[in-house]
């Protein structure tokens, strides 16, 4: 084992410790299992499902597109003791076929954070957790700040954090370092690509310089730096009543808790060095964010995985929003070609009521942009029937807002306004097509009404899009097969999804696991998060689980098993403190409904 010392000069003052506590610990937290060395990876290719071997906490990485690897003993009797040395070792050389993300396999990065105190910082960590742990990436957040508290300095006041507490300097750098090296050990234990967020202010060039530096003595950990600037008043504000609740001031009363925490930014502002160009050289990559989500600056950042970092920071915003989840009605048979039942139909014209009332709501709460919609749905006619039920209903119930989508002959007149402004919907960022848009730009509609029909249509009516994105999972050989006939004449396909549902992928062309349906879901995730509108979601089950996972932070492993009813809204609010979820039956479930295993 390696120690490492780590060294700081600021004014005079010299810092020096051995962190072999430290390591020590988080060895026996984080480190993996051990390959025999009579076993080597070979040929597997990201089609199959993930068998590669467990991260460092003893988890299996959630999806199959990343590095698969069988391990297989080297040594075989069909060698024989006149195999060459040469053929043995070409036979026993470790291959891989790396998935999605390609070389990004052989590196891990360390993300860190840079901004002043209450600018977002950590608002933004659990927002990237949560991303890259659904699109199944192992992630483990470091924060300086909890490490300090657990080292027994919880409740410092605003002195702490002064440059001319020679003994608070020390023990803050020592606190930040020990944070690092944490989140360096835990990257060295993983065999796979991985993301460290290492959570701190790290406000000054000497710091960072500390960081990189101690980056290149592990191979393949590579250091971006993600920067938080906010200037808004009524954003700073919002932030610092959310940090008189953390346990550095929960207990202190209110006024002087944030008279206290306020000489503890201006602290922090005499030492702040934004990041530069010239920083390192120029070399140095980094991320900045202002007024999270107003402007973003990207600087070196390349590779796979770090440009999908920044093309996710890029969308993000912290409006206020609504997104509704629904299944589409309930149908006379399950292939939604058939005629609604009469609990559908009493659903659709509960649900039009329902986001009326909670439009309404927002509008007089002052929040007009949250009250606009947007309509995304699959292209299955089920989902198509539902919308248009939806609006029938509305315009029967007097509801202007929605009047102008029907024309005369009673179908639904989808806005096809998509140039970004107004009530248009703009996917700029995926190339054209791959969101089931047509050559024009236009969704594929499933019916619409003359153009003579759409005169009152204005540049504030809601859009509706449909993309095969939305569609349900699709079981290959097995699609239109009924789960107990599965069950019955199947039953090695039914006991293989049950015992790994997340990654089981169905046989025959097409066939899907769940993994696979959260791989083409990441483009609808980045247009729910750069949307300041409020959103409903007309899907099948597999897809509203994958979503509902993605805001709530449900495990991986539970997605195949979220149990969600026929003729059921839910409404997620995300938020600061994580997203809030509301569960409304509007009308009575299918008693039908064979939905646990899609």
């Amino acid at each position: 084992m390696v120690l490492l010392a780590i060294a700081g000069v600021a004014g005079g003052l010299s810092v020096g410790w051995v962190v072999r506590g430290i390591i020590d610990r988080q060895k026996e937290r984080y480190n993996a299992p051990q390959t025999s060395s009579s076993q080597a990876v070979v040929v597997a290719t990201a089609a199959v499902p993930d068998a590669s071997p467990k991260n460092g906490n003893g988890t299996k990485p959630a999806q199959s597109f990343h590095t698969v690897e069988s391990r297989v003993s080297v040594a075989s009797s069909a060698t024989g003791a006149g195999g060459s040395r040469s053929s043995r070792s070409r036979r026993g050389r470790a291959k891989r076929v790396y998935g999605l993300g390609g070389y990004s396999q052989s590196s891990r990065v360390m993300l860190c954070m840079v901004g002043l105190p209450a600018r977002g910082k950590s608002y933004i960590v659990k927002m990237l957790q949560r991303y890259l742990q659904w699109s199944g990436f192992p992630v483990r957040i470091f924060n300086a700040g909890n490490l300090r508290r657990a080292e027994g300095l919880a409740g410092a006041s605003a002195d702490f954090f002064q440059d001319k507490n020679k003994e608070a300097s020390v023990m803050r750098e020592k606190v930040a370092s020990m944070c690092m090296e944490e989140a360096i050990h835990w990257l060295e234990t993983q065999t796979n690509v991985c993301v460290a967020i290492f959570d701190a202010t790290n406000t000054t060039r000497k710091r960072r310089t500390v960081i990189v530096d101690r980056c290149r003595y592990s191979c393949g950990i590579i250091p971006v730096f993600i920067e938080s600037i906010c200037d808004n008043p009524a954003v700073l504000e919002e932030n610092y009543k959310l940090k008189m609740g953390n346990d550095d001031y929960s207990k202190m009363d209110p006024v002087k808790a944030r008279e206290d925490f306020l000489e503890r930014v201006r602290a922090y502002e005499k030492r702040y060095e934004t990041i530069g160009d010239d920083e390192l050289g120029g070399q140095m990559a980094y991320i900045k964010l202002f007024n999270v989500g107003q402007k973003v600056v990207m600087h070196h950042c390349s590779g796979y995985l770090v440009s999908q970092i920044g093309f996710y920071l890029s969308n993000i915003h912290i409006q206020p929003r609504s997104i509704w989840l629904t299944r589409h009605a309930e149908f006379e048979d399950d292939t939604c070609h058939s005629d609604p039942t009469g609990r559908g139909r009493k659903y659709c014209t509960e649900l039009a009521h329902f986001l009326s009332q909670r439009r309404t709501e927002m509008s007089q709460a002052g929040n007009g942009e949250c009250a606009e919609l947007l309509v995304l749905m699959g292209t299955s006619p089920g989902h198509a029937t539902t919308f248009d039920l939806v609006v029938a209903a509305a315009v029967k119930s007097g509801d202007r807002a929605w009047s102008c989508h029907v024309g005369a002959n009673g179908c639904s007149l989808m806005n096809r306004q998509l140039s970004g402004g107004g009530g248009g919907i703009d996917f700029a960022s995926p190339p054209r097509g791959s969101l089931g848009l047509g050559d024009e730009g236009l969704p594929p509609l499933a019916r619409s009404s003359s153009a003579s029909s759409c005169e009152s249509t204005t540049a504030q009516d809601f859009p509706a899009m449909s993309t095969s994105l939305l569609n349900e999972l699709d079981r290959g050989d097995y699609n239109g097969v009924s789960y107990d006939c599965i069950q019955r004449e199947h039953p090695e396909i039914w006991n293989e999804r049950q015992r790994d549902a997340l990654h089981f992928r169905y046989p025959g062309v097409g066939g899907e696991s769940y993994a696979d349906v959260i791989g083409r879901l990441r483009p609808i995730i980045i247009e729910l998060e750069r949307q300041r509108r409020s959103v409903l979601v007309i899907s099948h089950l597999a897809v509203q689980r994958c979503l509902y996972a993605y805001f709530t932070g449900a495990a991986m492993e539970e997605i195949p098993h979220l149990e969600f009813p026929m003729h059921e809204v839910i409404e997620l609010q995300p938020g600061p403190f994580g997203c809030k979820v509301t569960r409304v039956p509007l009308a009575e479930g299918s008693q039908t409904d064979r939905s646990p295993v899609p």
